[in-house]
Parts: C-alpha cells; structure tokens; sequence
C-alpha cells in the first residue's frame, strides 16, 4: 500500500491511481504509454525501443529526439528493412539504426525499496501490471514479472522509471545484462569446456564436455563448487560466472569428483554455440556430423588427423566403443576422451580403417589414405 505522501504526489503528478471510497483500486499507466510512443518505433510486427543516440551529442541536445539505435529482441528471425548495427546470435538480440528521432530511454537498476512496487509492462497503446517475481541470474536467466509481458515493452513503475525490457511470456532484461550488450565492443561469452545441470543432490554437475576443448579437465560427474573463487550453487550462477570470465585467462575450479575435492586450472575459450545456436564443439576442429556420425563438412583449417576425413566418411566406433545415434550422444561419448587422441574406425567407399584423431604430435608417417586402406592391420572390404 502506498503511504499517503507519495499517493498525493503520485495523483498530483497525473499518474492516474484510481481510488475507491478513499481505497486505492488500481494503478492507471496510460502516461506511461504515451511517453513510451516518444521513445519506441514500430519495427515488423514489433518496436524497437531507443537505447542510445547516434553520433556525437551535446548536452543541449540530449533532450531532443534524433536518430537512434534501436533495441530489439527478436530471437526467431532477424528484422526486415533496417541496418544492422549489433546482433547477439547467441541470445537474438539486434541494435538497429532508428528510420525516426527519438528520445533515448534512461534505464533503472533494480534497488530492494522497488521490488514491491506495480510494475508494468507499457507498449504505446498496451499495458499490464503486476510485481517483480523474480530477478536476473544470468544473460540467460532472465528476471520475471508475475504477469505476462509484451514482447520489446518497456518494465517502468507508475511513476515512468524504467527497470528492464520486456521479452515476452513473463519475462524481462534488465539494465546491466542491457547495457553488456548495447556498450560491447564485440559479442563474447566466456566458456570452460563444459555444460551442467542441476542434479538430485541440488548440486551444479558436469552431464556434457566439450572433447576438443584444449586442456579439459574435467569428466563426467564433476559437481562444480566454485569458479574463480565464487561458489557456484546453481546452474544459472554458473552461467553467470562462466559467462562473464576474459578469453585465455586461467582459472581455478573447485569440484567433488566421487566425493573427494580436487583443485583444477581451466584456461578460459569463447563460446562457440548453444543458447540459440546449434552447439558447435566439432567446428572447433574443423569437421561437422550429422546425427549419424557421417562427415557432412571437413575445414580447410582441419589438422591432427582431422584433415584426413572426407565428406560422407562414416565413423563406427571410437576407441573400440560402437557410436551411438543422435548429436548429444556423439558428443557425449566423445567428450569421455577430452583433448586426448581417439582412434575412429571410419567406413568409406566399401572399405573400413582406422585413423588417429586429435594426434597432437607429428605424425611420424607420410603414408596416404590409399596406402592406409591397403594395410591388411587396418583394412578390410565391407
């Protein structure tokens, strides 16, 4: 309930808080939309919500509409009839150049005191109420309203502060997840080697390793304690902290390997896929698969063994256990070999061998492939 002070004020300022026998009844956001229309512009079947101006600017003119970027958050498709300024494939995020002048909005860190307060999520001619549910965790965990939220609306108080963008169901990105992304320089996150989940016990375990992710140390069933000296209790903390650590610097990981803690050294890389994207731990080393483990693409950057497959080759096992079907599954079985050398019994043109992959060191041997496919210790007809 509002204090009689700030209702006063709140009714004087023409917020529109409708009072019923002296009882307030319901909080009127129709200010807030009109001020949005100054500050939003109609992009395909949504807005774009003006985040920064263009070029330099006075401080004179920093009350005057301009040309803008445009923020959007559109994560199916990209927007049509508009430059590009940023876009963040990891997450579907876009900066647009505005066709309009605009006025910036100004964004609010959420503080204790507002988490009590109506919040709304406004649209120039939409708006729905309700209270902050829950906070932001990660760039991918985002903070909720306890009612739905439109799609690029803004998240402002009665009073047109503004704490967030809403993104659609109930969910919104608030100010500094916002402002990572509209002041970077490039798109990065941080990345070690690993993907997790939420076990049983309530602890953050390893169910996924990256196998060619240089120096992994990890295997499967490590239960993450902290990173960096942060404790890390759930998986949206781990994002958060895994996220946010500087490409190539070590860092120390505390894990309970079959309950015993052990200390390891992770050198951080950038991510390469998920979120939005497909996961992509095989680009890393120049190939892609399909689901059943048939080579669909060899890089011309391919090397350690990886240079010597062909499009359409087929790998049967690796390091004498049969491949299973399905992409997870692949790269579940490959990651039980992390950074190390695998043998892969590979079926090509009626013929089966084996080839090293990930062989680190030279190769001793200049044998081709036909001269591998003629050694009777490797080869045999289909």
């Amino acid at each position: 309930m509002l204090s009689l002070t700030r209702l006063k004020k709140f009714c004087w300022l023409g917020y529109g808080i409708v009072l019923l026998n002296g009882i307030l009844f319901a909080y009127d956001f129709e200010a807030c939309k009109q001020k949005a229309m100054f500050s939003m512009e109609r992009v395909n079947n949504t807005y774009g919500i003006a985040v920064k101006r263009l070029g330099n600017t006075t401080e004179s003119e920093t009350l005057t509409p301009s040309k803008v970027a445009l923020f959007v958050y559109s994560p199916k498709s990209a927007p049509k009839g508009y430059k590009i300024l940023k876009h963040d494939p990891f997450l579907g995020m876009y900066l647009l150049e505005s066709k309009s002048e605009l006025l910036p909005i100004s964004l609010r860190a959420i503080h204790k005191e507002i988490l009590e307060d109506e919040m709304a999520s406004i649209l120039p001619l939409e708006g729905v109420s309700g209270k902050i549910q829950t906070r932001m965790q990660s760039p991918i965990d985002y903070a909720t309203l306890n009612t739905p939220t439109f799609p690029n609306s803004l998240i402002s108080t009665v009073c047109d502060h503004i704490y967030g963008i809403g993104i659609g169901k109930n969910e919104f990105i608030e100010k500094d997840y916002l402002e990572r992304f509209i002041h970077s320089d490039s798109i990065y996150y941080g990345d070690i080697g690993v993907r997790v989940f939420q076990n049983n016990d309530d602890k953050v375990e390893v169910n996924l390793i990256d196998p060619f992710f240089p120096a992994n140390p990890f295997v499967y069933g490590d239960e993450i304690m902290m990173i960096n000296g942060e404790a890390i209790p759930n998986v949206a903390h781990f994002n958060r902290v895994v996220f946010d650590l500087k490409e190539r610097e070590i860092v120390p990981v505390r894990i309970s390997r079959n309950g015993t803690v052990m200390e390891l050294q992770v050198r951080v890389d950038k991510r390469r896929g998920g979120m939005l994207l497909k996961e992509d731990f095989l680009g890393r080393v120049g190939i892609e698969i399909n689901s059943d483990f048939v080579i669909t693409s060899v890089a011309p950057y391919a090397k350690n063994g990886f240079e010597r497959l062909k499009v359409g080759d087929k790998v049967l096992r690796v390091n004498q256990q049969a491949v299973p079907k399905g992409y997870d599954a692949i790269i579940h079985l490959l990651g039980r070999y992390p950074d190390k050398t695998q043998k892969w019994l590979i079926s090509r043109d009626d013929f089966q061998f084996f080839i090293n992959v990930n062989q680190k060191q030279p190769i001793q041997t200049q044998e081709s492939i036909i001269q591998g496919l003629l050694n009777e210790s490797n080869a045999f007809s289909l």
